[in-house]
């Protein structure tokens, strides 16, 4: 079973879905959830995580409403806006009466200490742990500490750490901060989502300099806490979808048994 974990979608229909950004871009293109499934079955790929994207801030009408389509083979992470006080509140709703599956945080969008005063995010922790839903969360290597802090806080919440951290790739895979983050590997709620790896690299594709983080991280965390995701559709503009795939498949010291928690079996866990 393969599973992509991380999936974008959005349509060009303002006046049904309109644009209500919270990162700072408005897409020009297309990356319908037609556009997604083309590619799905083209790769046999059997599910895929749609994850919420900025540009419709809040409102996650498109991203519920295409999973409905094919339910078993779609499911969702939704955003919800971490400085609202009635946000764990929506959190729940979204859960029970949308189906949501997951929820996820952009901590790069604000300074981590702005996060770590944030009393809200407290009771929106407690409700992922009650909900047993998984939380991902967007950041880069100085939120390590409040990931730390987090997690243990809330052990029964599955935190999924986005885009491999965003390791600083020119700084060396011995860099403080990324051994931090994979002294993380203690904490057993803490998985790795193996994305976006282009936003690291300093190389075009296949990305070859990123090759030994996925390496610690599958050496470190496991890789049964190691989940791979295409980041469609950003992935085409700087690759295709195939050899991204193909990329992780590939990868020499992985086993076939380790691949496939990686490729499937651990988004499964999480997410179905």
């Amino acid at each position: 079973m393969i599973i992509d974990s991380h999936v974008h979608i959005w349509i060009q229909q303002p006046d049904r879905y309109p644009w209500s950004p919270v990162g700072g871009y408005i897409p020009e293109n297309q990356a319908s959830v037609e556009s997604l499934l083309t590619i799905m079955d083209a790769n046999n790929i059997d599910g895929a995580v749609l994850v919420q994207p900025t540009p419709y801030g809040w409102d996650n009408s498109y991203l519920l409403d295409s999973a409905k389509k094919t339910p078993n083979r779609l499911h969702t992470v939704c955003l919800v806006d971490p400085m609202d006080p009635n946000s764990a509140t929506k959190m729940k709703k979204l859960n029970e009466q949308s189906g949501a599956n997951g929820f996820r945080f952009n901590w790069n969008l604000k300074p981590m200490e702005e996060w770590d005063r944030n009393s809200n995010q407290r009771f929106l922790w407690d409700m992922a742990a009650k909900l047993g839903t998984p939380l991902c969360i967007q950041c880069n290597l100085d939120y390590v500490p409040l990931l730390q802090k987090l997690s243990q806080q809330f052990p029964n919440v599955r935190v999924v750490v986005d885009h491999l951290g965003k390791p600083v790739i020119q700084s060396g895979i011995q860099q403080q901060k990324f051994q931090q983050l994979l002294s993380l590997s203690k904490q057993p709620n803490i998985y790795i989502k193996l994305s976006g790896f282009y936003y690291s690299s300093s190389q075009t594709a296949p990305f070859s300099d990123v090759i030994p983080y996925v390496q610690a991280f599958i050496d470190t965390f496991g890789a049964q806490r190691c989940i791979w995701g295409s980041d469609f559709p950003f992935i085409m503009d700087r690759w295709n979808y195939t050899s991204a795939l193909n990329w992780i498949s590939e990868l020499g010291q992985v086993s076939k048994e380790d691949r496939a928690w990686i490729l499937g079996n651990t988004a499964k866990m999480l997410w179905w």
